[in-house]
C-alpha cells in the first residue's frame, strides 16, 4: 500500500539494522529498493526518525527499558505538519511533554488509543482541553480498542446501557468526550 501511495517508511529501533529492514521487504513480497533507488524501508537513526516523518505511529512493547522512552527532546523534533499515533502503550511517551506539545500546537495532530492511566478518568486533561482550537494541535482519542478482552467491552456495552439510561432520565452522561 505504500508504494502505490508514495510512501517513504522509514523505522528505528536500537536492534534494527538495513540488513533485516530489507529482509523484511523480502519476506513481504515487496521490493527491496523503488523505482528511485531508495530502500522500502529506511533504517534511520531516532534523532532522524523524529525529525523526518509526516506520520509518526510507535510499534513498541512497554518494559522497564521502553517506559518513558519518547520525551519532549523526541517530539520537539518532529514537523509542525506531523502527526503522532500511539496505539501500544501509554507509558512509552512522557505524557506531560505531549501533553505540553500538543497544547501549544507543535504538531499537527495526535491520535491515541493508549493512556497513562486507562480508561482516561473524567478530569483528564485529555477530555478537558478543547483540542483543536486557539492553537492547539487536533487530537483523536480513542478508549483502547486496539485490543480489547471479554470482560473490557462488557463494561464498555455496560457504561452505553447506563448513558442510554442517563439520557432518558435527563441525567448527566459520564465518559463523554464531546
Amino acid at each position: 500500500m505504500n508504494l502505490a501511495f508514495g510512501m517513504r517508511i522509514v523505522a528505528w529501533s536500537p536492534n534494527l539494522t538495513q540488513e533485516a529492514a530489507d529482509e523484511k521487504a523480502k519476506a513481504e513480497g515487496l521490493p527491496v529498493e523503488g523505482p528511485d533507488g531508495d530502500k522500502t524501508f529506511k533504517v534511520v537513526s531516532r534523532e532522524e526518525l523524529f525529525a523526518a516523518a509526516d506520520v509518526l505511529s510507535v510499534h513498541v512493547v512497554l518494559s522497564d527499558r521502553s517506559r518513558g522512552m519518547i520525551t519532549a527532546d523526541d517530539l520537539s523534533r518532529m514537523k509542525r505538519s506531523a502527526l503522532f499515533v500511539n496505539t501500544s502503550r501509554g507509558p512509552l511517551v512522557v505524557e506531560r511533554d505531549l501533553l505540553d506539545l500538543l497544547k501549544k500546537g507543535g504538531i499537527r495532530g495526535c491520535a491515541l488509543d493508549v493512556f497513562d492511566l486507562e480508561p482516561l478518568p473524567l478530569d483528564s486533561e485529555w477530555r478537558t482541553v478543547s483540542w483543536g482550537q486557539d492553537g492547539r494541535s487536533r487530537v483523536l482519542l480513542t478508549p483502547h480498542m486496539g485490543y480489547v478482552e471479554e470482560k473490557t467491552l462488557n463494561s464498555w456495552y455496560e457504561q452505553q446501557a447506563d448513558n442510554i439510561k442517563r439520557w432518558q432520565s435527563g441525567d448527566v452522561l459520564v465518559n463523554v468526550l464531546a
